[in-house]
């Protein structure tokens, strides 16, 4: 028995004593009811009512103070700053209610977290009737840590708690004065859906090689002939600069804003899609020219766009809390020892004995249904482009997969946002989930071809995506 093999049991057990101890003390947790929609329509005309505001959000020490940079290897700190974060907020309503959407250059928050945020708005929503609020994160590589994972190592390869306290503070108030900022900026105006191809902008190692190369943009054109807004959605990783780049950069989402008002001024708020596995488009071996070209191909594109569709003055919104399985001991000690801030409850059906507390949220615009994910799903799980068995890492069929994203909604056009509310790692076919032999969710593996499979040592289980394909079908048996 190897090194590997001990340090996965010796997790495993002490992940199994969690899981029972929480059983003792709360008992076992099922499944949350299905969640009641929310349903918001103008009766008076076909005008939405949107604002829209934005913050650099830096640390003003941030050359005398350890920051930890999140998306690559933990322990490394910050050097310097090539360009600023940012957070947003878009406020939109149909004059009955309204929702917020907010944008963070960050790498993610977990779900205590993004619930903190939208407590410290309570008192806000209640003022403004604002009845959803969703934190979409850019999850760029080469941000401040905001979730935990990219400290110094405490235990082997499991780091401790990356976050700063003030920085996070920081985070929190400059959401706040955002959404302030864009209710009080709200005007009517018209929404309309757009989509266009942008083939170069993403490209994939891992088989299947298939990505989503769709951008997509929710425009609000206002009636007084101001600023336009936009909340544009596309499938790849901002992870361009690499493991050794020690410099702060919101990445190519931030090269593309500023790319955008350089043409046009206007208010951008961008989100990810399913970005596992996808990469931005190899441009140059320069990374950071690398990660500018990418910021002005999709800026570029976002202007063509000629397909804009007239949506209608309604909104329904469903957040639907589900719990997520566990059988990463690796993850799951993260949790345990609070690197990572994640609400853990006693759970049957996981190898562990244990779930997250964790939610997916669903939006439907007039006619274009929205998703928001709290992690990072590979596109085939969502657009319907699973491997057949002669080419599947485990030599199984598409059967045994979970039901596709966009069949559950039954609609090819879906939209889906994520790191989402929360980050709750690789979503990952059933068909396509090899885990190594020795040290599984320890240790990368190989699959029958000799592919690796990385993306699966931080997925928290095989069962994710039949989970999430599950919660979803709920959804939308209450959108029905």
């Amino acid at each position: 028995m190897n090194f590997d093999t001990i340090a996965v049991r010796a997790l495993n057990a002490l992940a199994r004593r969690t899981g029972k101890k929480l059983a003792k003390k709360e008992g076992y947790a099922a499944q949350p009811a299905p969640a009641v929609p929310i349903r918001m329509k103008n009766k008076e005309d076909d005008l939405f009512r949107c604002g829209f505001a934005s913050k650099i959000t830096m640390p003003e020490n941030i050359h005398d103070h350890p920051y930890y940079l999140a998306g690559h290897r933990t322990g490394k700190t910050v050097s310097d700053i090539l360009d600023p974060l940012t957070v947003s907020a878009m406020w939109l309503d149909c004059k009955d209610g309204g929702m917020l959407l907010i944008g963070a250059d960050m790498v993610g928050f977990s779900n205590v977290e993004a619930n903190a945020i939208r407590d410290a708005l309570k008192d806000f929503a209640q003022k403004t009737d604002c009845r959803s609020i969703n934190i979409l994160c850019t999850h760029n590589h080469a941000g401040i840590d905001t979730l935990g994972y990219w400290g110094k190592a405490i235990v082997g390869p499991i780091p401790g708690n990356g976050k700063d306290p003030a920085y996070m503070e920081l985070i929190t108030q400059n959401i706040r004065a955002c959404c302030e900022e864009a209710y009080a900026n709200r005007k009517e105006g018209k929404l309309y859906i757009g989509t266009i191809h942008v083939p170069e902008a993403v490209f994939r190692k891992r088989e299947p090689i298939y990505c989503r190369d769709v951008l997509s943009r929710i425009r609000f054109v206002p009636e007084d002939g101001s600023k336009e807004t936009w909340l544009l959605n596309f499938g790849a990783h901002p992870n361009t600069m690499g493991g050794a780049n020690q410099l702060i950069s919101a990445e190519y989402p931030g090269f593309m804003r500023a790319k955008i008002n350089e043409t046009k001024p206007t208010n951008v708020l961008f989100g990810v899609g399913a970005i596992a596995a996808c990469d931005p488009g190899q441009y140059s071996e320069d990374v950071y020219e690398c990660s500018r070209m990418e910021g002005a191909a999709l800026a570029e594109a976002a202007f063509r766009i000629d397909n804009d569709v007239l949506l209608s003055p309604e909104i329904t919104v469903i957040r639907q809390p589900y719990l997520a399985p566990v059988d990463n001991a690796v993850l799951a000690l993260m949790s345990i020892v609070k690197t990572v801030n994640y609400e853990k409850a006693a759970y049957k059906d996981s190898d562990l004995g244990l779930a997250l507390r964790t939610e997916m949220t669903y939006i439907q615009i007039g006619s274009q249904k929205i998703l928001l994910l709290p992690g990072e799903a590979v596109p085939e799980f969502v657009f319907d482009h699973y491997s057949p068995a002669e080419t599947s890492a485990t030599g199984k069929g598409p059967e045994i997969n979970a039901k596709p994203l966009v069949r559950v909604a039954d609609d090819e056009n879906l939209i889906v946002f994520g790191l989402a509310n929360d980050m709750t790692g690789y979503m990952v076919p059933l068909n396509d989930f090899v885990l190594n032999e020795t040290g599984p969710y320890l240790n990368t593996a190989k699959d029958r071809f000799g592919n690796r499979h990385y993306h699966e040592t931080n997925s928290l289980s095989p069962k994710i995506t039949q989970v999430v394909s599950d919660t979803f079908a709920r959804i939308m048996e209450q959108v029905k």
